[in-house]
């Protein structure tokens, strides 16, 4: 019965310990991310030049993106698609 009590102390105190470092983590991120959000608002306002040539760049490689997407999209369900052709992989039949 001790053996059984201390084995649930013992792993209370684990999951006690990973909620902590959990919770650590979870700060740690959260302060880095606002960080991150600072420097990236504090460069756009410096440079919105840049920063609204860098949005435009990225909206047209989405375009281009898109484009090739619906490119394949339509070539892949076109009802005239040639017939694919058979290979026999297994060699001639001897039968």
């Amino acid at each position: 019965m001790a053996e059984e009590q201390a084995e649930h102390e013992d792993r209370a105190g684990r999951e006690a310990g990973a909620e902590d470092l959990i919770e650590e983590v979870r700060r740690i991120a959260a302060a880095v991310g606002e960080k991150a959000q600072r420097a990236v608002g504090d460069w756009r306002e410096r440079n919105p030049e840049v920063y609204g040539h860098l949005a435009a760049a990225g909206g047209e490689l989405l375009a281009a993106y898109r484009a090739a997407v619906s490119g394949h999209e339509r070539r892949w369900s076109a009802p005239g698609r040639a017939e694919a052709e058979h290979i026999d992989l297994d060699g001639p039949s001897d039968k």
